[in-house]
């Protein structure tokens, strides 16, 4: 869906709306975004998932990494990057199997609730994130609450 050309031009202009960018400068975001759901679409997480092994210089010398799911996680993303740092973030943590916890700074938070109707079009579960639009305070209280990581 982010790929087609009409999609591509709304979140530019949201973007331009709430940040204080160039078309050029929301355009590339949106690029940035696109190419990272492309790059991990299909098998690709499969990849992004697995165990590691690093061999040493002596034998028996390997170091093994694991890489398993936090469970609840809090993502709290900047203003300067509404739709790239925010998705990323987002869709990183939902790959590997958290629930997140999404709070974007409130000046920006309407291209994310765009980005987030547009997942949920696409078929995420609408209990898979929870979106947080609120100020600093109770989004502090929020996380001390949860517990989260």
């Amino acid at each position: 869906m982010l790929s087609l050309p009409k999609v591509y031009d709304f979140f530019t202009r949201l973007i331009q709306r709430v940040a204080l960018k160039s078309y050029q400068q929301a355009l590339g975001e949106v690029q940035v975004t696109h190419k990272f759901l492309a790059n991990l679409s299909s098998d690709q997480i499969r990849f992004l998932a697995r165990s590691f092994v690093v061999s040493r210089n002596h034998l028996g010398q390997q170091s093994h990494g694991f890489r398993w799911h936090y469970g609840p996680v809090a993502i709290i993303t900047p203003f300067n990057f509404p739709l790239e740092i925010s998705v990323l973030q987002l869709m990183g943590a939902l790959y590997m199997g958290n629930k997140p916890v999404l709070k974007v700074d409130s000046k920006v938070s309407i291209v994310m609730e765009q980005i987030m109707h547009l997942l949920h079009y696409c078929g995420l579960h609408m209990e898979d994130v929870d979106f947080i639009n609120s100020d600093g305070k109770t989004m502090n209280k929020l996380l001390i609450e949860a517990n989260t990581q």
